[in-house]
């Protein structure tokens, strides 16, 4: 098996109260209905992650839990995110498996850009599709849920 990664936003989110935090926001029906979408794209291109590295804010776990049953860990240092932080998680990526990296932007943007050397933007539940060859990871493709039939 290809060692691949995917890069994914968390799904559209929103506030319950203007007391909650930003690391405390929920999906909002939106993406509770999105998410599921987008796993249904990821089975039937056979892109089903091993493991996930999930964010600890609450819409990333929530987006998680609606995206796919599979092994995963929460990564409190992928919330607001630096690029050298994310980079350091793509050292993390096991050969051989597909992994997930669901987290923010514009961490996500900023690491699928410096993975393919071009900007792609990533709306709430994007995924950005990485094989690695050598050293090098290349972009496969890029799914948004505008774009699935």
């Amino acid at each position: 098996m290809p060692t691949r990664m995917i890069v994914m936003r968390h799904a559209t989110s929103g506030w319950e109260s203007p007391q909650q935090s930003d690391h405390e926001r929920v999906l909002t029906e939106e993406g509770r209905l999105e998410t599921p979408r987008m796993a249904q794209a990821l089975n039937e291109l056979d892109w089903i992650p091993d493991t996930a590295f999930v964010s600890s804010s609450t819409r990333t776990r929530e987006t998680h839990s609606h995206l796919m049953d599979i092994p995963f860990e929460i990564r409190p240092e992928i919330y607001r995110a630096s690029l050298d932080t994310l980079m350091q998680l793509v050292r993390q990526v096991q050969p051989d498996q597909t992994t997930l990296i669901l987290g923010h932007n514009p961490g996500c943007e900023l690491l699928v850009a410096t993975l393919s050397g071009q900007f792609h933007q990533m709306p709430p539940a994007t995924c950005a599709l990485f094989s690695k060859e050598g050293d090098d990871w290349n972009l496969e493709r890029v799914l948004r849920t505008s774009e699935l039939d």
